[in-house]
């Protein structure tokens, strides 16, 4: 299990502004981790073999409930975001907003919507390691023929060298 960012300055939507904390990200589904991790660029047509390589899949079972605190629906105007904020490049009011959920309520982490395929993610702080284990699933290579098809889940060519 890995809460990031390895260093203090942050790298994704809801990292810690600071550093204090760190963020472990999750999908429910393969497609949904596979979109948020390697459909990085709307844009390019295709994902390369090396860039699947570099991944490894691996589920989590969860040991208590948790607490998430929801960025959906129409709840995101209630912390001031928009879902341009939540789905855009630039994260600073993301991190703004983490921030401000980590310091002011007991929230394992956050629910929210992957940009890419529109079903939930979480983003659980690290306070949340005791709610989590791993399964026996875990460091799992995605191999050539499941890559295929989840590349063309989103409209994606899969390439090998």
């Amino acid at each position: 299990m890995f809460f990031g960012p390895a260093g203090y300055a942050p790298q994704s939507r809801f990292d810690s502004p600071d550093g204090s904390y760190k963020v472990l990200y999750a999908a429910r589904t393969l497609e949904t981790a596979f979109g948020e991790t390697l459909v990085r660029t709307p844009e390019t047509p295709y994902i390369l073999s090396s860039a699947i390589e570099s991944r490894v899949r691996s589920e989590l079972e969860i040991t208590r409930a948790l607490k998430l605190y929801p960025l959906i629906d129409a709840s995101v105007s209630a912390d001031g975001l928009s879902f341009t904020d939540l789905h855009g490049i630039d994260y600073l009011r993301c991190r703004e907003v983490s921030a401000e959920i980590h310091a002011t309520t007991v929230a394992d982490g956050i629910l929210y919507t992957s940009r890419f395929d529109n079903h939930r993610c979480v983003a659980l702080f690290d306070r949340a390691a005791n709610a989590i284990a791993e399964t026996t699933t875990k460091a799992v290579a995605i191999g050539a023929a499941q890559a295929t098809v989840l590349a063309y889940h989103f409209g994606k060519i899969f390439v090998e060298p």
